[in-house]
């Protein structure tokens, strides 16, 4: 069941983000997609292998363990297309916090498939690391813009 939920998950966040009408530019998609991976493996490395509080299949290092990381650039992707840029900020924390709802969700759904297990981490630690990684993509995509800005 656990490598189930997570090919359907990846196909799907995949296809969604590939089909949804782009408010962002491809670039802006590849930049965050490379954001994603790199955040995405230093927290593995530290949270799972390091200090063991979490991780991936099965306890230790497998190349099935590698396939989540590949969930978060889609993520990223639909999160940053929809993000409400020109909204007020009270609209802005509303978007982060109900992303932080479906990630917790999704956490959630992917403990119960057995793809994702906790050793020493709690569901709470993740609602409060959840905004923060989600402020850290939008303060990458805007350093992003930034540079495009800057280069011309």
């Amino acid at each position: 069941m656990n490598m189930v939920f997570l090919i359907v998950s990846l196909i799907a966040f995949h296809v969604a983000a590939i089909f949804m009408p782009k408010r962002i530019t491809w670039l802006d998609i590849w930049c965050i997609a490379l954001f994603s991976i790199v955040v995405e493996s230093f927290s593995n490395m530290a949270l799972d292998l390091k200090l063991n509080l979490y991780g991936y299949i099965a306890p230790g290092n497998q190349w099935s363990g590698f396939l989540p990381i590949f969930l978060y650039p889609p993520v990223n992707a639909i999160y940053l297309n929809y993000f409400p840029f020109a909204k007020t900020n009270s609209r802005k924390a509303a978007y982060i916090l109900a992303w932080t709802a479906f990630c917790l969700v999704y956490e959630v759904a992917a403990l119960e498939s057995g793809f994702f297990y906790y050793l020493k981490w709690k569901l709470w630690y993740s609602a409060l690391c959840y905004p923060v990684l989600l402020l850290l993509v939008l303060g990458s995509f805007k350093f992003t813009r930034w540079l495009q800005r800057r280069a011309g």
